[in-house]
């Protein structure tokens, strides 16, 4: 039988191990983990073997059997998660992608039942471990927080070896360059951008300008209309067609030579508004257009970019009946705070049916459990698309206190907004299937 070095071993089967002039060290700074480490050792140490050695894998999975303890990933968090709790096959996956910051919350190998899978914390740190598996050339299936595995139980140990080598600069730059979203760095580029550029209302041309520049290399139509609003669309096989919208005026002007300040991850500005209102909105708007190629969504995204809304939402108003005809759903960008889904305006004019927006909010217990949660609201130009009998939403931008000069933003919560959109773009034909779609002349 072939033999495996002890060391190669051990990081197969999740033991953060390495070896320097001493000997062979657990670098695991758990406790627990660190005294598996000594019961494995001094288990092969009763067999006559040396860490320096070699031996039969199966031999090894022996010695882990005798220590396992099937007491559930789920109770630990992931600095006091103990190695000797999760399932043999899986732990290594387990153990490196918490190293590369994707927090684990449940896994199971199998037991040659059924493939195995494990769950993740959030669907951002789902996503970034796909990439890192893939990487590596583990395949894998993900569905919402979870990632399932194509290859049988046994074959997992050695994708563990894979992952060990990469370093979490390593693994930073994977992300780079194949995330199917944005990357923060750039995200807070382009919003730092578009809080930079003056546009009140009536005064919208610098903002439109720059917002048509933007959009023109991933879109297959762009147009101002003839009330300067901005109107595109990407059309990507056949699905739902969905209308994304953020306004682009401001309520006051930006007060000449204002800087914008960061205070740890809140941004405000040194005199007068801010601006988020709505130019964070436009942000995760732009930030959609520019990799929806990315994902595997089939369908039409409408946007519209819209002038005026803070006094009458008259953009909104003018936009022509044609471009709205065809629309499933709509998400409009523009509303206070960090969870909200308006689904109505004061409770007392329904921007959607009830089931449309059950599933939005089952959607966001996807992305944080309790976060996301169904409000009534004011007016803003989700009104006008409500109107013309299209289940729509106005959702949280990150942003407080707007129209005043202590307006602030959380440029993290913007971006998760962001995160929030993309997965109701992946899960549109859910919406499309299980909700019930209003008639189009129910106003």
């Amino acid at each position: 039988m072939n033999k495996t070095s002890i060391i190669e071993l051990m990081m197969r089967y999740g033991i953060m191990v390495e070896a320097n002039e001493i000997g062979i060290n657990c670098t695991d700074s758990n406790k627990d983990n660190q005294q598996h480490f000594v019961k494995v050792t001094e288990m092969l140490h009763q067999q006559g073997i040396d860490l320096n050695d070699e031996m039969v894998e199966a031999e090894f999975i022996n010695i882990l059997e005798e220590l396992y303890e099937s007491t559930g990933e789920n109770l630990f968090s992931p600095e006091t998660l103990a190695i000797h709790t999760i399932d043999i096959y899986v732990r290594g996956l387990v153990m490196q992608l918490n190293r590369l910051l994707c927090t684990t919350t449940n896994s199971c190998d199998g037991h040659d039942r059924r493939r195995a899978h494990i769950y993740f914390a959030t669907v951002r740190e789902a996503r970034r471990a796909k990439l890192f598996l893939e990487h590596v050339g583990l395949s894998c299936r993900m569905g919402n927080y979870e990632l399932k595995f194509q290859p049988n139980r046994y074959e997992l140990p050695k994708f563990a070896t894979a992952l060990s080598k990469l370093t979490i600069a390593e693994a930073e730059e994977i992300v780079t360059e194949n995330s199917p979203l944005l990357v923060e760095e750039k995200y807070y580029a382009l919003l730092e951008e578009l809080l930079s550029i003056y546009g009140v209302s009536g005064e919208e041309g610098e903002i439109r300008d720059t917002v048509v520049h933007s959009l023109r290399p991933h879109v297959d139509h762009l147009e101002v209309d003839h009330y300067g609003n901005v109107l595109a669309q990407i059309k990507k096989g056949n699905g739902p067609t969905i209308l994304i919208n953020a306004h682009l005026d401001t309520v006051h002007d930006f007060v000449e030579g204002r800087e914008i300040l960061k205070n740890g991850n809140i941004c405000s500005s040194s005199e007068g508004v801010l601006g988020a209102d709505d130019r964070a909105g436009v942000c995760v708007a732009l930030a959609v257009a520019k990799t929806l190629h990315k994902t595997n969504f089939n369908g039409t995204i409408k946007f519209i970019f819209t002038v005026e809304e803070e006094i009458g939402l008259r953009g909104a108003k003018q936009v022509a009946k044609s471009f709205l005809w065809d629309v499933d759903m709509a998400f409009v960008i523009d509303r206070r705070g960090t969870g909200d889904i308006v689904t109505s305006c004061g409770g007392y004019l329904p921007f959607c049916s009830d089931e449309f927006a059950r599933e939005v909010e089952s959607i966001g217990r996807i992305m944080q459990w309790g976060r996301w949660q169904t409000v009534a609201g004011g007016s803003s130009d989700t009104r006008i698309w409500a109107e013309q009998g299209i289940n729509s939403v106005n959702l949280s931008a990150g942003y407080n206190n707007e129209h005043t000069s202590d307006e602030f933003l959380i440029p993290e919560a913007n971006y998760e907004t962001y995160e929030f959109v993309m997965l109701l773009i992946e899960k549109s034909r859910r919406l499309t299937e299980r909700s019930l779609k209003r008639r189009r002349n129910q106003l």
